[in-house]
């Protein structure tokens, strides 16, 4: 594993070739040092190859070509059950989670990693550019797929950011046609729809996700048809980080909120982070069913990306820092 150091007029990263993932992050806003992005625990300290790259240096943001990880047996409502007919891809999250990456090109304030896939795989290869902003404090990233040959796939991105220690002490903003809750928290008959995060429908009541941590061990829902990028507001540090991306390839935002909620390694009940993933997917399942007619797609929703030979996708995003207004505090 290299780690590649990233300095700019407003912050300085750092990106590992492991899963080129980004390690840590430190954006200079006029009130000091803001650091919004998760970082587990054992980063630097688990080599057990067993365990999928990403998760062995679970930083802030990396990428997932194909966006899936399970599950292994059918969950959830028939709806969702029935499609899960295969077993999930290994690794989780596709080569892009997993791999060492390498280096292409590398300055003081950007770094370009590559990555080749295996020869049955509808990828030839990718490319991620992570770069700060020079003048503002901003981190732009960018990853573009080279197709082996035309076709359909999940593709997703995974910024995770930390949880503060106090409830609802991270406010989440976003626009977004409809919501659903992750089939892991439902049954046939739960309703499982929202329009607006103040009111997330899970088993044992409504809740609202717009006001994290929860005090829950873990949430997971799909914004669909985003409108615009999501505004998430760390109260207690008076500032905040907009996550904008190219949505016409990347329509919907995953949010996935663990607290504490995962056992076993590396995991070991340690973890508190919540992951803001955009993405052409159906949840975080098989890239199978997300290529498939699913309930997602089927209301006219992408939930994969088409990929044509011979023509490279570039995917952009950005994380910009910002200041907290006065008004911006006094809400909620």
């Amino acid at each position: 594993m290299n780690p590649y150091r990233l300095s700019w007029s407003h912050g300085e990263a750092v990106v590992l070739s492991t899963a080129a993932v980004l390690a840590d992050c430190r954006f200079d806003l006029p009130g000091g040092a803001f650091k919004p992005y998760a970082r587990a625990p054992w980063m630097g300290t688990v080599h057990d190859p067993s365990i999928i790259g990403h998760l062995r240096e679970l930083g802030g943001d990396f990428v997932c070509v194909p966006f899936g990880a399970g599950p292994a047996e059918p969950i959830g409502p028939q709806k969702w059950a029935s499609l899960m007919t295969e077993p999930p891809l290994l690794p989780i999250h596709g080569p892009a989670g997993d791999a060492e990456w390498s280096l292409l090109s590398h300055d003081s304030s950007s770094v370009t990693l590559s990555l080749d896939y295996p020869d049955e795989s509808i990828i030839q290869r990718l490319e991620r550019t992570v770069s700060g902003r020079d003048g503002a404090p901003a981190l732009d990233s960018s990853l573009t797929i080279y197709p082996r040959y035309g076709g359909r796939i999940s593709v997703g991105l995974h910024p995770i950011l930390r949880l503060p220690d106090a409830p609802g002490a991270l406010r989440l903003e976003a626009e977004f046609d409809f919501g659903l809750v992750h089939p892991r928290h439902i049954h046939d008959g739960q309703d499982d729809e929202f329009s607006a995060l103040d009111d997330v429908p899970l088993p044992d009541g409504r809740v609202d996700l717009g006001r994290v941590p929860l005090g829950r061990p873990n949430v997971s829902v799909q914004l669909c048809g985003m409108r615009g990028p999501l505004r998430a507001l760390f109260v207690e540090d008076r500032a905040g980080v907009e996550l904008d991306w190219d949505r016409s390839i990347l329509p919907c935002l995953q949010i996935w909120c663990t607290d504490r909620g995962i056992n076993g390694p590396p995991w070991h009940g340690q973890y508190r982070g919540i992951g803001v993933e955009p993405m052409a997917s159906a949840f975080d399942f098989n890239t199978s069913l997300s290529v498939r007619p699913n309930p997602i797609n089927k209301r006219g929703i992408p939930t994969a990306v088409e990929l044509a030979e011979g023509d490279p996708l570039t995917i952009s995003h950005s994380v910009t820092a910002f200041a907290l207004s006065e008004a911006e505090m006094r809400v909620g």
